[in-house]
């Protein structure tokens, strides 16, 4: 399943792609929540992404922690223009903005998806450290999933925890008194959904939505269609209108506000596909249902 070792790396970098999905799911699985220094900690998910070559990912937020270790190729992360390399860490917290830009090749990471409680929010602006020992760490964790000697579930859960002890160490540690809602573990659908409801008010597209679930788009769209009975893009239709009837029901803003607030700033789009779900104008459907 892996190469041998690059003279500055560890050999994670060996291992294909797909090989280590099928063992971050593996880890996944037997992950169990901890306390870590006076915090609940809840580990969602573990999984590798990569962004392709010449790949703009547009800005976005979550309801959760994500944690990136790059593991190979190079990456801009635009906020502050910041060239990323393996072995840089980053760490996003709750409803923190950022966005991605790959150059001449693809650009490979490992992602930590979690949960803290309470929760500790990570400075917005910042140079991400370079820390390639983190690459072992990664390394060793998948050569504990794909060995699976006697312990070693236990031994993947003391890594990943090791990992997002470092990542957090970027942070305010610990000195947050604010909890934060514990999410549970994550399916496909929970994924999409939590990542659409949190980027409303953003233009996205299903490369973008896959690129969150970490999954391919044509994988994306057979799934959520025979799990759901409707499209992806469809379904992120379907919340935005609901997002735009509340607006119109409880509030008095303007509807190019409203068209902006559900990701549609084109105002005369909005109105189109306001009335093709709801078969009437959003000034007539607030006029007929509003207080």
């Amino acid at each position: 399943m892996t190469i041998g070792a690059a003279h500055e790396l560890p050999p994670v970098i060996g291992y294909r792609l797909a090989d280590m999905r099928v063992l971050c799911q593996r880890i996944t699985g037997v992950l169990t929540p901890v306390t870590l220094a006076g915090h609940r900690l809840i580990i969602q998910d573990v999984h590798p992404h990569q962004l392709a070559t010449g790949y703009t990912m547009r800005e976005h937020v979550h309801s959760y922690y994500e944690g990136h270790i790059v593991l190979a190729g190079s990456a801009l992360y635009r906020r502050g223009a910041q060239e990323l390399l393996p072995g840089h860490a980053l760490l996003h917290g709750p409803h923190m903005p950022h966005n991605w830009l790959t150059g001449d090749e693809p650009c490979l990471r490992m992602l930590f998806w979690f949960s803290l409680e309470p929760t500790v929010l990570p400075p917005v602006e910042i140079d991400w450290p370079r820390w390639p020992e983190l690459l072992w760490d990664v390394d060793l964790l998948l050569r504990d999933a794909e060995l699976a000697a006697p312990g070693w579930q236990q031994r993947v859960n003391a890594r990943v925890v090791l990992v997002i002890s470092r990542l957090l160490s970027m942070a305010n540690w610990p000195e947050s008194e604010e909890p934060e809602e514990r999410l549970g573990e994550l399916s496909l659908l929970d994924v999409v959904e939590q990542f659409m409801r949190d980027n409303l008010t953003r233009l996205l597209s299903l490369e973008d939505i896959a690129g969150q679930a970490g999954v391919s788009t044509r994988t994306l769209s057979r799934q959520f269609n025979h799990l759901t009975g409707v499209t992806v893009i469809e379904h992120l239709l379907n919340l935005r209108m609901e997002r735009a009837a509340d607006l119109l029901l409880n509030s008095t803003v303007k509807l190019a506000v409203i068209a902006e607030e559900v990701g549609l700033p084109d105002p005369s789009y909005f109105c189109r596909c306001f009335r093709k779900y709801y078969h009437m104008t959003p000034n007539e459907f607030r006029v007929t249902y509003g207080k």
